[in-house]
């Protein structure tokens, strides 16, 4: 990871996600299985790694969302939220194809409708989720720090 670029061709999906969220915790943990391939890596949206992202695009500091970054061919990356970041993070994962047909089917801006719900809302939607965080040690080389 240089200055500028955060994904390699090894793994060229980076995820940021919300480190103090449960659910996002446990989403990642689902996702981080059914990656048999390994070409995502994951941050903590409370991490340096995320800190960093924020100097190179301040635009996306007030995004309450989960972040992909995704190589490119030329070496640049394309930048999703919301739920084409969900999108982009599950394609080609047979593990999740059903979230895959149901994202593909509900238009895009709808998807985002209730991503944005389930974002403002989901501390109360999963709090008595708080203490189901999965550990990570097990696959550490994922985790961006």
């Amino acid at each position: 990871m240089n200055a500028t670029t955060f994904t390699t061709a090894r793994y060229p999906l980076l995820l940021f996600y919300d480190g103090e969220c449960s659910f996002c915790a446990r989403w990642v943990e689902r996702v981080v299985k059914a990656d048999p391939t390994r070409r995502l890596r994951y941050g903590q949206q409370q991490g340096h790694a995320f800190s960093r992202f924020l100097q190179v695009h301040p635009e996306l500091s007030r995004i309450d969302s989960v972040i992909v970054l995704k190589r490119r061919p030329d070496g640049g990356e394309d930048i999703f939220v919301r739920s084409r970041a969900i999108r982009e993070s599950i394609a080609g994962l047979p593990r999740l194809r059903l979230y895959q047909f149901i994202l593909n089917t509900v238009p895009e801006p709808l998807a985002d409708v209730g991503y944005n719900f389930f974002a403002k809302y989901r501390g109360t939607l999963v709090s008595a989720w708080h203490s189901l965080r999965p550990p990570i040690e097990q696959d550490k080389e994922l985790y961006v720090e």
